[in-house]
């Protein structure tokens, strides 16, 4: 009995032997892939860690898609904090002069807002964005926003009254702006609200100058 006891100790002991092995080799073939990623270039075109991105973003600091690629790498592993780090990283980098790779950062951290934020978070992102961005253009994309997370939940609602509150709201701040009424209307032509679209744009041609009709 004390010899099975002992062949069987045995027998788990190379187990363990030959699983650690295993780890080593797919470990030691993962380690051989990414640098010939790094020799090749692929690395490059498919960043796979947060190593691959700082090397990008060290070389070219102004390309948000680096920045929004890098956010998103966080968040694929429910990393809302380390996405909204390197977002405020992203503003500090990128060259004022760049104010469209700007405002496409600010997107992606309104997205963010947006999805695993809260309203207050949200409300704050916007303000910021504001402050940093033409205001009538930030206000458009949370609106682009709205729709398509209507779309997604195909017009819950929830979502829809979120939507016409964000249009009410930048319709009132900009409503010498011909652009925030016509994506107003546009949603609720899409929303097959006709007769509110109508009324909106009558509400319209008295808001904005007469050389704007």
């Amino acid at each position: 009995d004390d010899d099975d006891d002992g062949n069987d100790a045995g027998k788990k002991q190379s187990h363990k032997s030959r699983k650690k092995q295993a780890q080593r080799r797919k470990e030691e073939r993962e380690i051989s892939r990414r640098e010939a990623a790094l020799a090749d270039g692929t690395a490059d075109e498919n960043p796979e860690t947060a190593a691959d991105f700082e090397r990008l973003l060290a070389g070219n600091p102004n390309a948000s898609e680096l920045w929004i690629r890098f956010m998103a790498f966080h968040l694929s592993v429910a990393d809302v904090a380390s996405a909204r780090s390197v977002a405020e990283r992203a503003f500090q980098r990128i060259e004022f002069r760049e104010e469209k790779e700007k405002l496409n950062v600010w997107t992606a951290l309104l997205t963010l807002e947006l999805k695993f934020g809260t309203a207050e978070s949200l409300e704050k992102a916007i303000e910021r964005a504001c402050q940093q961005n033409n205001p009538k253009q930030v206000y458009l994309r949370v609106c682009e926003l709205l729709v398509k997370e209507m779309r997604d939940k195909q017009s819950s609602g929830d979502t829809v009254a979120r939507a016409d509150a964000m249009f009410a709201k930048m319709c009132k701040k900009f409503k010498s702006k011909k652009t925030v009424w016509i994506a107003h209307a546009q949603f609720l032509l899409e929303t097959s609200r006709h007769q509110g679209a109508h009324a909106l744009l009558k509400r319209a041609l008295l808001s904005l100058p007469t050389y704007k009709h």
